[in-house]
């Protein structure tokens, strides 16, 4: 790589001044530059003008302020060999805003889980064991941003005293050499920092692309940097033909890695059988975690028998009442895919990571916390106006399975078989309305305290699939619906099993229905339209 190649990467980055000469003798692979672009700006103020002088001396001082913090540029990574990190990444500079990290670096990496995070109990067992089996005084966590594993990554850190190293790259053909710079620049009014970060440059290149091999074109950069960077890497999901499988082949058919350097974690929700025996023919290590399937522990209560009170009746299980005459409307509850309303992102992943009970998130938990709080929580989304209210449907229990829809660009259930039915009268007399089913003009017509109950009759899919809303006879209560008072033969609740009844019983104050005892059959199809619901 010649001087001149990274001068010019710099000029563009506005890190090196545009009247500065050539670096002048790189230093080795993975040394400091960033004491010669302090000195290439020194240099320049002298012989600018006064008004430019004023600008070059102040980016002067601040890149030697942050020289002296302990920040370094690098051009490849340092304890790295430069063909290891060409072939993976292209040739590269690094900006480290709090240091170089001392120690092993590990890299924790896995396929993407999809939403029902909590349904993974087995990978968050190994993770958290991956975690406590490291060292804090010689090993550093490494992860990347927008891979699969980042954000958990980052919170065992925080709880199991680890350092990590957070690197942020982007991806190949979106990487612009000015960006990079700003954010080098930006990262300057944060110092001192904790050595937690390395923010990689564009490929230094004539065409703008790494000089990867051809078998990691295309895979995306901050996995292939993690791979690249690691000394260990762990590899606690793997799916069939997905990007992580490829790396990890890669990593071990590739020269310039230790030996049994690469760890599988083993089992079904894992490394699969037929993933792990390519792997391990390849040299890969099998990690087997006892216990790894999430089996529960005795002193570890679900919840709602967490929380029942002792002096409480166990609530009745009861048939559905019939639909003719139908007295109540219906709020369906859904399993959430990130914290619930008031909790925080921190919570969230403490409970999945160390095992808690509150890291259930199914529509059934959601259930739960409706009895314990006594309140239903209004929500905004897909209401036009952002107005928050509480929705639900005037469609009998026992037709509601009609109405069960996944939507998949949601990854969501809408209509599950649990929730809570409240008797109509009950409801109007504390301002719950019908919504208006119309059309634009409609929406146009209405006065502001109208508009909250306004939901368009239908709309269209992108293969032009026309969706009626109007099915779903929704009613509407404007913000938080407090349950304060409900006489016990006012409302019901509804769940999909006995055994999901007889659980949520103890902490009820209301008669439970088990749908799927009284013929209330339910769809399994899905709806792969992509349909977003719009106000």
């Amino acid at each position: 790589m010649s001087d001149m190649a990274i001068r010019n990467a710099l000029i563009e980055a506005g890190l090196w001044p545009a009247a500065g000469g050539e670096p002048g003798g790189l230093p080795e692979p993975g040394g400091d530059l960033l004491s010669t672009v302090c000195r290439a700006w020194t240099q320049c103020g002298v012989s600018s003008d006064a008004s430019a002088r004023r600008a070059t001396a102040a980016r002067a001082e601040s890149l030697r302020q942050a020289w002296q913090a302990g920040a370094r540029l690098t051009w490849n990574i340092p304890d790295v060999a430069l063909s290891r990190t060409t072939a993976w990444l292209g040739c590269r500079l690094a900006w480290w805003p709090g240091g170089i990290p001392q120690g092993r670096r590990v890299g924790l990496v896995s396929s993407r889980l999809g939403q029902e995070l909590d349904r993974h109990k087995s990978w968050f067992a190994v993770l958290r064991t991956a975690c406590m089996r490291l060292d804090p005084q010689h090993d550093v966590l490494v992860t990347a941003g927008q891979t699969a594993a980042q954000r958990f990554v980052q919170r065992c850190g925080r709880l199991f005293g680890l350092p990590v190293l957070s690197i942020q790259a982007q991806r190949d053909g979106t990487a612009v050499w000015r960006d990079w710079g700003r954010r080098v620049l930006a990262s300057l009014q944060e110092l001192p920092a904790a050595p937690d970060r390395v923010l990689l440059s564009p490929p230094l290149s004539a065409d703008g692309r790494a000089d990867s091999l051809d078998e990691l074109a295309g895979l995306p950069a901050p996995d292939r940097a993690i791979f690249a960077l690691c000394e260990h890497v762990v590899a606690l999901h793997v799916r069939p033909e997905g990007n992580v499988m490829r790396l990890l082949q890669a990593r071990l058919r590739l020269p310039g890695f230790p030996t049994a350097s690469v760890f599988l974690a083993l089992g079904p929700d894992l490394v699969g059988r037929e993933q792990a025996a390519q792997l391990l023919d390849a040299g890969g290590v099998g990690w087997l975690v006892m216990n790894a399937a999430g089996e529960p522990e005795h002193d570890q209560p679900v919840p709602w028998r967490a929380a029942a009170s002792s002096q409480r009746h166990a609530a009745p299980i009861v048939p559905c009442p019939p639909s003719q005459p139908w007295p109540y409307l219906t709020h369906c509850t859904r399993r959430r895919s990130g914290p619930w309303p008031g909790e925080n992102e921190d919570k969230f992943l403490d409970d999945l990571i160390l095992d808690r009970p509150g890291a259930d998130h199914s529509a059934l938990a959601a259930l739960w916390r409706i009895t314990r709080s006594g309140r239903l929580m209004a929500g905004s989304d897909f209401v036009r106006g952002r107005t928050p209210v509480v929705s639900l449907t005037a469609v009998p229990l026992s037709e509601i399975g009609r109405l069960r829809t996944y939507r998949s660009h949601l990854g969501r259930w809408d209509f599950e078989p649990y929730g809570i039915c409240i008797r109509r009268d009950w409801l109007e007399r504390r301002g719950t309305r019908p919504v208006r089913y119309g059309d634009e003009a409609l929406w146009k017509s209405l006065a502001a305290a109208e508009r909250p109950f306004f939901q368009k009759s239908d709309s269209h899919t992108a293969s032009g699939k026309l969706i009626d809303w109007t099915v779903e006879r929704e009613w509407r209560h404007v913000g938080d619906l407090t349950l304060d008072g409900i006489p016990a033969d006012a409302a019901l609740l509804f769940v999909a099993s006995e055994a999901e009844a007889r659980q949520l019983a103890s902490s009820s104050p209301w008669p439970i229905v088990v749908l799927s005892a009284f013929g209330t059959g339910l769809p399994t199809g899905r709806d792969s339209s992509g349909l977003e619901r719009r106000p």
